[in-house]
């Protein structure tokens, strides 16, 4: 495709007639339009739906690289970062930039993923935009997601309660995970390489690492989480458990006391993560959620009831240590600096 914005036939061709699906008729974006009207809110004393006080949340997230899963990462990572907050997702609005060497063909498949994602979520879209630039070799896509919460609580990690005085909100409590560590980077992993692995593991092995990307789109821990009255949730992303539980800590102010042995983990990232000589407690961790609770015992029962795996890995304490203990063996935790997924990804397009 040609630099500059995408045509206005290959526009309504490969991206609106998927909107359309996902919207069934309500307003929908159109060529030239610009900006449409976010569904089911209005503006009356503050944010409204059907009539109720809300608070709004925004969240976005930029992936670029993933080829066709571009889209629909960026749109995961944004509904998981809105569940965090327990907010009922509403409306998304896209920006795609690919290169000129990315066909129309392509491009549809990556936005039909990202359409048949939000259509499953009941997301409708709300803008976008769309363009071909000689100067990105990979898609670069953010997604914007905004998300309602019915009459803000005093306990919501977010409010009144964490800004008063952080020192004292976050300290002492437990730390539950969901799930378990380098999910997602595991599951791209395994499917960007799945060839390249069945050389030395079982190909159904690695087809079912590849399958955890399915786990990463699920979000209900966040939503089970608020109702349980935690006090804060975090989605993990980049940079792995490790790097969720620091920026967790940023955001506390707080220091940590974390047991390695743990963090779940599965033997498919074991192993995928041993043959790319990668940490796995460094690596993306998508749909993943780190949980601040002062009942986290009960929060893992009520979690595994519904079947999402949960455990607790540590607790907040005061000073600003991130202390990650095994055994008799303790190291600290430091700024996220290396993205383990990342330098794989960057070292095999080197070596082609």
């Amino acid at each position: 495709m040609k630099s500059g914005k995408v045509s206005d036939t290959a526009l309504r061709r490969s991206i609106l007639k998927e909107v359309q699906k996902v919207n069934q008729g309500t307003l929908s974006p159109t060529v030239g339009g610009g900006a449409t009207t976010v569904p089911n809110c209005h503006v009356s004393g503050g944010l409204a739906r059907a009539g109720e006080e809300v608070a709004v949340f925004s969240a976005m997230q930029t992936v670029s690289g993933e080829g066709l899963l571009t889209a629909y990462l960026a749109a995961v990572r944004a509904a998981n970062s809105l569940a965090a907050k327990g907010a009922t997702l509403q409306s998304a609005s896209i920006a795609i930039t690919v290169p000129e060497s990315m066909d129309e063909r392509d491009l549809r498949k990556m936005h039909e993923r990202y359409c048949d994602y939000l259509q499953q979520h009941n997301i409708k879209i709300v803008g976008g935009h769309t363009a071909v630039s000689a100067v990105v070799t990979e898609p670069v896509v953010s997604v914007q997601m905004m998300g309602v919460v019915n009459a803000p609580r005093a306990n919501d990690g977010q409010g009144e309660r964490a800004e008063i005085e952080k020192s004292d909100a976050f300290l002492g409590l437990d730390i539950v995970m969901t799930k378990t560590c380098g999910l997602g980077g595991t599951a791209l992993l395994a499917g960007h390489f799945t060839d390249e692995l069945a050389t030395r593991y079982p190909r159904r092995f690695i087809e079912r690492a590849a399958e955890f990307l399915v786990d990463t789109e699920k979000n209900e821990e966040g939503y089970l989480a608020m109702a349980d009255g935690a006090v804060y949730v975090h989605a993990a992303a980049e940079g792995g458990v490790f790097g969720a539980l620091w920026e967790l800590a940023e955001y506390a102010e707080c220091g940590l006391e974390i047991e390695l042995p743990a963090i779940p983990i599965l033997q498919e990232t074991v192993e995928i993560c041993e043959y790319f000589d990668v940490n796995p407690y460094q690596l993306r961790t998508e749909g993943v959620f780190l949980i601040l609770t002062e009942h986290g015992g009960r929060l893992c029962e009520a979690l595994e009831e519904k079947g999402i795996p949960a455990a607790v890995i540590g607790k907040t304490v005061p000073g600003l240590d991130r202390a990650v203990r095994n055994g008799e063996e303790v190291r600290y935790l430091e700024p996220n600096r290396v993205e383990e997924y990342e330098r794989v990804m960057v070292a095999k397009r080197a070596s082609k």
